[in-house]
């Protein structure tokens, strides 16, 4: 049933004069396509801030890199990236979703045999990783896309957002910027959903999930 908020990115984002792409930045990030017209399509893209999160909490007992300052210390190893990039799930054509169950610091670990690394290095080819995954998937599954909106924990590394800005050829900015604070996008989302449920409305997206029709999701059970 996976990923369940392109629904609502289109409600709320949907412009036909634009194409548009959300990107969602949490543990793991996702991306919503919303073309000016045509189908909506969205999936993850692999790791947003979770293999930077459990990187910054076991070197320096940080819950997240703030700003990106710790990843900033450190340069991009090209070689570690290739291998970070090199994860067949990130081959896959959509539609897909993942976890932590395939990106985390045991798979890390294992691509760093035989690196002799920095943990600021280690974290700024990490965040670049999270940067490559997220443009690649937006620029190989959609049209021109003439502006991007980021939402989700990431939208406050500023190294992140600047890396993304570097990759994408076009705006990239938080959907603060439209009047949607990023970090409650998520949470407006499911409640969304559960007026779509309340009103007897569907609340996926066929194209999306391959569901063989529109579905009315979840349940009301009465106190």
């Amino acid at each position: 049933g996976a990923p369940l908020v392109p629904a609502f990115h289109q409600s709320l984002f949907s412009d036909s004069s634009k194409n548009l792409a959300v990107i969602n930045i949490g543990g793991i990030a996702n991306v919503t396509l919303l073309p000016g017209s045509g189908s909506v399509t969205g999936f993850d893209t692999g790791p947003g801030n979770g293999l930077m999160d459990a990187w910054c909490q076991r070197h320096w007992q940080l819950a997240y890199d703030e700003n990106g300052s710790k990843a900033s210390l450190g340069q991009v190893d090209s070689q570690l990236l290739e291998r970070l990039l090199s994860n067949p799930w990130l081959q896959l054509p959509p539609p897909k979703s993942t976890g932590r169950d395939v990106f985390h610091l045991e798979w890390l670990d294992y691509q760093l045999q035989g690196l002799a690394l920095s943990p600021e290095t280690v974290l700024r080819t990490l965040n670049a990783f999270t940067a490559h995954t997220i443009a690649t998937a937006v620029l190989a599954n959609g049209s021109r896309i003439d502006e991007t909106y980021v939402c989700g924990g990431g939208v406050h590394n500023t190294l992140l957002m600047k890396c993304l800005q570097e990759l994408l050829p076009c705006t990239v900015k938080s959907t603060e910027s439209v009047g949607v604070d990023p970090d409650y996008v998520e949470a407006m989302a499911f409640a969304w959903l559960a007026k779509q449920c309340l009103d007897g409305k569907p609340g996926n997206l066929v194209e999306v999930t391959g569901a063989a029709g529109p579905r009315i999701l979840g349940a009301i059970y009465q106190a």
